[in-house]
């Protein structure tokens, strides 16, 4: 009859010593946290303060963990795709739709433009009407308009003075 592998030695940090009829094997015991105190230390590394923060990525994450929510669960309550809003939280979506922001705002309870930065925040408040409003009067198209102002393409131009989004800050 065989007895049962024990511990024979701890060799510290999660290493020990296992044996069994005399013979002996390595034990490697890996730990790691889970689900709210994975969270808790995730917001540690948020532990700054909300006024130091300079980009959008770092405020939608600062307010979702101090309110404990996942990125799933703010994406449900926007009605967006989670894909998109993890894009939000990565600064790597295209746009901030002004009405997620809004949306964002309600939840986490600060102002719209608390989590904006300056240029999202000029975008925010609708230069498009503007924008479209002087492009007409000077009687351009938007081709042309874009080649007068330097931005090198009618794109930018439609988007300007098109919907109403808050268009990342670099990106064309």
């Amino acid at each position: 009859m065989t007895s049962a592998w024990q511990a024979r030695v701890s060799l510290g940090n999660g290493l020990y010593l296992m044996g069994r009829d005399g013979r002996l094997a390595p034990l490697y015991v890996l730990s790691f946290r889970l689900g709210k105190v994975r969270k808790a230390s995730e917001a540690q590394r948020y532990s700054c303060k909300y006024e130091d923060l300079h980009t959008v990525p770092e405020r939608l994450r600062w307010c979702r963990y101090r309110l404990g929510l996942m990125q799933k669960e703010v994406a449900q309550q926007l009605g967006i795709p989670l894909s998109q809003y993890e894009e939000m939280e990565r600064g790597s979506c295209q746009e901030y739709p002004a009405q997620a922001m809004d949306k964002l705002a309600e939840l986490y309870g600060v102002p719209v433009e608390d989590l904006l930065d300056e240029y999202s925040r000029f975008l925010y408040d609708g230069p498009g009407d503007r924008i479209r409003r002087a492009r007409e009067r000077l009687g351009l198209s938007r081709k042309a308009f874009a080649k007068l102002v330097g931005t090198g393409g009618k794109c930018a131009i439609g988007r300007w003075d098109g919907k109403r989004s808050v268009k990342r800050a670099g990106r064309s």
